[in-house]
C-alpha cells in the first residue's frame, strides 16, 4: 500500500480531518524561488496536540509561567500560573535532512492517587518530539520519521516505507493532520505518543477526564476547560528561551543536575525539589535509547547521529551539519 493510501487509511481510522522567520535556509538543490526560514519550517509542521486532561495540571504552558525562571517553585505556583500554552522548538539542519524538535512543558507531572503516598509525582515535566524531514528540492521537504518521548522511552513512527527499523523498532506509521503531525499526550505522567494507545498511554476517559486539542496560533491561549478542543498555542525558540540560559545552574535556579557532554557541562534537568528531585530533563539532557553508541544529549544536540542509528533510512543520510548553533556554541562545530 502506497503512502498517501495508507495516510488516507489512518485519517478514516481516527476520524481525523485536514486543518498554518527569520533564518534563510541553504536552498535544496533545484529549489525554485526562496528557501523556507528555519521558523517557517517549524511553523509548517507544527504539531497538533491531543492533550489527555484529568484537572488543568495537564494543560501545557510555558517554563517561566509563573514570572520567573526559577524551577524549584513551579509545583507551589501552578495553581495561580499562567496556563496559556507554549510550544517550545529547535531547527538542525544537516546536508540532507531537517530536524524539528518540540518541547512540552508541564508544572506538575502528578499521579490520580495523592501525591503524598503514590510516589509517582515529580516537580516539572518536559518531554519532545523529534520530526526528520528530508530535503527533496521542495520549500518545506519531505517529512519521514517521527519520535516521541514517553517517560523511559523514544518511539519510532514512520511515514513511508523508505524508513526502517534499526536499533529501534518502528511502532507504526505517523498520522497527519494536513502536514502537522498529531501526537497524543497522556493525562497525569504526559507521555507523548505517535497513536492512542501506544505503550502505557493512559486513555483519560478511565479517569473521567476530557481531551484538549491544541494547535499552531498566533496567541498562547488558556483552555476553558478539560474537554476544549480549540486551543491555540504558540512556538517559542529553544535556542533563546532555554539555552541561553544553560548556566543557570543550582538549587532555587532554572536547572539542576550538571552532566558532561563531549567535555562540556551542561544542566540535565529543571531544577525541581517537590516529591522527587530533579526530574524533568532538558531537551539537551535526556538519555533515552543511547544504547552503546550514542551519548546522553545526542538525540537533541546531535540528532542526526542519533536518526541513522534509531532507525534505518534508503535515501542519502548525511551526518554533516549545515545549521546547529548549539554545537557551534559549544565548540563542537565550526561556526558557519
Amino acid at each position: 500500500m502506497g503512502k498517501f493510501t495508507v495516510s488516507s487509511l489512518i485519517f478514516c481510522l481516527w476520524g481525523l480531518s485536514a486543518c498554518a522567520g527569520a533564518e534563510p535556509l541553504h536552498a535544496p538543490p533545484g529549489l525554485v524561488g526562496e528557501p523556507a526560514s528555519y521558523e517557517d519550517l517549524a511553523r509548517h509542521y507544527a504539531p497538533v496536540i491531543r492533550q489527555g486532561a484529568i484537572t488543568d495540571q495537564d494543560y501545557i504552558t510555558a517554563v517561566d509561567f509563573d514570572g520567573d525562571w526559577v524551577g524549584n517553585n513551579n509545583w507551589e505556583n501552578q495553581p495561580t500560573g499562567d496556563l496559556s500554552a507554549y510550544v517550545y522548538y529547535s531547527v538542525i539542519e544537516s546536508e540532507t535532512h531537517w530536524f524539528i524538535f518540540y518541547s512540552l512543558f508541564h508544572p506538575r507531572d502528578y499521579t490520580y492517587e495523592d501525591c503524598h503516598t503514590s510516589g509517582g509525582c515529580h516537580e516539572n515535566d518536559l518531554e519532545s518530539i523529534q520530526l526528520t524531514v528530508e530535503k527533496d528540492g521542495t520549500r518545506f521537504g519531505r517529512p519521514k520519521a517521527l519520535e516521541t518521548l514517553a517517560h523511559s522511552a523514544i518511539y519510532l513512527y514512520i511515514l513511508d516505507d523508505t524508513v526502517g527499523d534499526n536499533f529501534l523498532d518502528v511502532t507504526g506509521i505517523a498520522v497527519l493532520e494536513g502536514d502537522h503531525p498529531v501526537v497524543w499526550v497522556e493525562a497525569l505522567g504526559h507521555g507523548i505518543y505517535g497513536h492512542r494507545g501506544t505503550g502505557s498511554l493512559i486513555d483519560p476517559f478511565l479517569f473521567r477526564g476530557g481531551v484538549v486539542i491544541y494547535r499552531l496560533g498566533e496567541e498562547a491561549e488558556a483552555p476553558l476547560g478539560i474537554d476544549d478542543e480549540h486551543v491555540s498555542y504558540k512556538l517559542v525558540p529553544i535556542y533563546d528561551k532555554l539555552w541561553s540560559r544553560r548556566n543557570d545552574i543550582g538549587d532555587g535556579r532554572t536547572f539542576d543536575g550538571p552532566f558532561v557532554y563531549r567535555g562540556e557541562v551542561l544542566p540535565m534537568a529543571i531544577d525541581g525539589d517537590d516529591f522527587s528531585t530533579d526530574r524533568a530533563n532538558t531537551p539537551w539532557g535526556y538519555y533515552q535509547t543511547t544504547g552503546e553508541v550514542l551519548s546522553q544529549g545526542d538525540w537533541f544536540l546531535d540528532p542526526a547521529s542519533a536518526l541513522i542509528f534509531h532507525a534505518s533510512f534508503s535515501a542519502e543520510f548525511s551526518l554533516k551539519y549545515l545549521f546547529n548553533p548549539f554545537l557551534v556554541d559549544l565548540g563542537l562545530l565550526p561556526e558557519g
